[in-house]
Protein backbone atom coordinates (compact mmCIF):
# COMPACT_ATOMS: atom_id res chain seq x y z
CA UNK A 1 0.00 0.00 0.00
CA UNK A 2 1.25 3.29 -0.98
CA UNK A 3 2.07 6.07 1.86
CA UNK A 4 2.10 8.73 -0.44
CA UNK A 5 -1.11 11.22 -0.07
CA UNK A 6 -3.70 10.81 -2.87
CA UNK A 7 -6.69 12.93 -3.09
CA UNK A 8 -10.16 11.68 -4.53
CA UNK A 9 -13.52 12.82 -5.22
CA UNK A 10 -16.36 11.81 -1.89
CA UNK A 11 -19.07 10.30 -2.43
CA UNK A 12 -22.42 11.24 -0.95
CA UNK A 13 -22.62 7.39 1.31
CA UNK A 14 -18.79 8.57 2.37
CA UNK A 15 -20.77 10.91 4.52
CA UNK A 16 -20.42 9.74 7.86
CA UNK A 17 -16.26 9.58 7.14
CA UNK A 18 -16.65 13.06 6.35
CA UNK A 19 -18.14 14.06 9.43
CA UNK A 20 -15.56 12.22 11.66
CA UNK A 21 -12.66 14.40 9.85
CA UNK A 22 -14.71 17.29 10.52
CA UNK A 23 -14.92 16.64 14.28
CA UNK A 24 -11.25 15.31 14.66
CA UNK A 25 -9.93 18.54 12.90
CA UNK A 26 -11.95 21.56 14.29
CA UNK A 27 -12.45 20.46 17.70
CA UNK A 28 -9.16 22.75 18.31
CA UNK A 29 -11.28 25.84 17.66
CA UNK A 30 -14.05 24.44 20.36
CA UNK A 31 -14.86 27.03 22.79
CA UNK A 32 -11.91 29.61 21.06
CA UNK A 33 -14.51 30.79 18.24
CA UNK A 34 -17.19 33.67 18.36
CA UNK A 35 -19.45 32.88 16.72
CA UNK A 36 -18.58 29.21 16.95
CA UNK A 37 -17.44 27.00 14.24
CA UNK A 38 -20.44 25.47 12.26
CA UNK A 39 -18.88 22.88 12.81
CA UNK A 40 -19.97 21.64 15.74
CA UNK A 41 -23.46 21.85 14.38
CA UNK A 42 -23.08 19.46 11.31
CA UNK A 43 -24.77 16.24 11.35
CA UNK A 44 -24.24 13.53 8.66
CA UNK A 45 -26.80 14.53 7.12
CA UNK A 46 -25.86 18.06 6.58
CA UNK A 47 -22.49 16.79 5.53
CA UNK A 48 -24.32 14.76 3.13
CA UNK A 49 -26.37 17.67 1.99
CA UNK A 50 -23.18 19.14 1.60
CA UNK A 51 -21.77 16.53 -1.09
CA UNK A 52 -24.64 16.66 -2.95
CA UNK A 53 -25.03 20.49 -3.71
CA UNK A 54 -21.21 20.83 -4.49
CA UNK A 55 -18.82 18.14 -3.51
CA UNK A 56 -15.89 16.99 -1.07
CA UNK A 57 -12.65 16.09 -1.52
CA UNK A 58 -11.00 13.29 0.86
CA UNK A 59 -6.84 12.73 1.12
CA UNK A 60 -6.13 9.18 2.09
CA UNK A 61 -1.96 8.40 3.27
CA UNK A 62 -0.95 5.23 3.94
CA UNK A 63 -4.55 3.37 4.40
CA UNK A 64 -5.76 6.85 6.25
CA UNK A 65 -7.77 9.22 5.97
CA UNK A 66 -5.61 12.17 6.89
CA UNK A 67 -8.12 15.30 5.26
CA UNK A 68 -11.03 16.81 3.49
CA UNK A 69 -12.36 20.14 1.78
CA UNK A 70 -15.66 20.77 0.63
CA UNK A 71 -16.52 22.52 -2.87
CA UNK A 72 -19.52 24.59 -4.46
CA UNK A 73 -20.05 26.19 -7.61
CA UNK A 74 -21.34 29.39 -7.75
CA UNK A 75 -21.79 31.87 -10.46
CA UNK A 76 -17.93 32.32 -11.97
CA UNK A 77 -16.58 30.82 -8.84
CA UNK A 78 -15.91 27.87 -6.92
CA UNK A 79 -16.21 28.43 -2.68
CA UNK A 80 -14.23 26.16 -1.05
CA UNK A 81 -14.91 25.29 2.60
CA UNK A 82 -14.21 22.94 5.85
CA UNK A 83 -10.27 22.44 4.82
CA UNK A 84 -9.84 19.88 7.78
CA UNK A 85 -6.63 17.80 8.28
CA UNK A 86 -6.80 15.91 11.15
CA UNK A 87 -4.22 16.31 13.56
CA UNK A 88 -1.82 13.81 12.78
CA UNK A 89 -1.35 14.82 9.67
CA UNK A 90 -0.82 18.22 10.02
CA UNK A 91 2.12 19.85 8.47
CA UNK A 92 2.93 16.73 5.90
CA UNK A 93 1.40 19.26 2.78
CA UNK A 94 -2.25 17.78 3.12
CA UNK A 95 -3.26 21.14 3.37
CA UNK A 96 -1.53 22.49 0.48
CA UNK A 97 -2.65 18.64 -2.04
CA UNK A 98 -6.45 19.27 -0.98
CA UNK A 99 -6.48 23.05 -1.79
CA UNK A 100 -4.46 22.41 -5.18
CA UNK A 101 -6.94 19.49 -5.70
CA UNK A 102 -10.19 21.64 -5.19
CA UNK A 103 -8.66 24.81 -7.23
CA UNK A 104 -8.15 21.93 -10.33
CA UNK A 105 -11.64 20.89 -9.86
CA UNK A 106 -12.66 24.89 -10.14
CA UNK A 107 -10.59 24.73 -13.83
CA UNK A 108 -12.21 21.74 -14.43
CA UNK A 109 -15.53 23.15 -14.10
CA UNK A 110 -15.08 26.59 -16.32
CA UNK A 111 -14.53 28.50 -13.45
CA UNK A 112 -11.58 30.93 -12.88
CA UNK A 113 -11.79 31.93 -9.22
CA UNK A 114 -11.80 30.35 -6.04
CA UNK A 115 -13.38 31.85 -3.33
CA UNK A 116 -13.11 31.09 1.05
CA UNK A 117 -13.78 32.68 4.06
CA UNK A 118 -11.10 32.65 6.99
CA UNK A 119 -12.20 33.84 10.78
CA UNK A 120 -10.67 37.15 11.85
CA UNK A 121 -9.68 35.34 14.68
CA UNK A 122 -7.19 32.88 12.91
CA UNK A 123 -4.29 35.31 11.78
CA UNK A 124 -2.29 32.27 10.89
CA UNK A 125 -4.65 30.39 8.82
CA UNK A 126 -5.68 34.08 6.63
CA UNK A 127 -1.59 34.02 6.41
CA UNK A 128 -1.51 30.29 5.34
CA UNK A 129 -4.17 31.24 2.46
CA UNK A 130 -2.17 35.14 1.17
CA UNK A 131 1.03 32.90 0.76
CA UNK A 132 -1.10 30.36 -1.67
CA UNK A 133 -2.05 33.33 -3.55
CA UNK A 134 -5.56 34.12 -1.56
CA UNK A 135 -6.06 38.02 -1.07
CA UNK A 136 -8.86 39.38 0.77
CA UNK A 137 -11.80 41.29 -1.19
CA UNK A 138 -14.61 41.71 1.43
CA UNK A 139 -14.76 41.55 5.14
CA UNK A 140 -17.83 39.98 6.57
CA UNK A 141 -20.12 39.00 9.49
CA UNK A 142 -21.87 36.13 10.64
CA UNK A 143 -25.67 36.41 11.24
CA UNK A 144 -26.88 38.69 14.47
CA UNK A 145 -23.48 40.03 14.37
CA UNK A 146 -22.52 43.82 13.60
CA UNK A 147 -18.87 43.89 13.49
CA UNK A 148 -16.86 41.61 10.70
CA UNK A 149 -16.16 38.02 11.76
CA UNK A 150 -14.40 36.94 9.01
CA UNK A 151 -12.85 37.88 5.79
CA UNK A 152 -13.67 36.58 2.25
CA UNK A 153 -10.60 35.83 0.02
CA UNK A 154 -10.38 35.13 -3.57
CA UNK A 155 -7.32 33.14 -5.90
CA UNK A 156 -7.51 33.82 -9.67
CA UNK A 157 -6.57 30.89 -11.15
CA UNK A 158 -5.39 31.86 -14.67
CA UNK A 159 -4.38 29.06 -16.83
CA UNK A 160 -3.33 26.01 -14.50
CA UNK A 161 -1.80 23.04 -15.92
CA UNK A 162 -3.01 20.12 -14.32
CA UNK A 163 -0.85 18.34 -12.05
Amino acid sequence: MSTEPRVREAHSDEAGLLHDILVRAFSEYEGRLDPPSGVHSETIASVRNKVNEGGALICEAGGDVAGCVFYAPKAGYVYVGRLAVVPEYRRRGIGDLLLRAAERRAAELGLSHVRLGVRLALGELRAYYEARGYVPIASRSHAGYTEATYVEMEKALGHQAPN
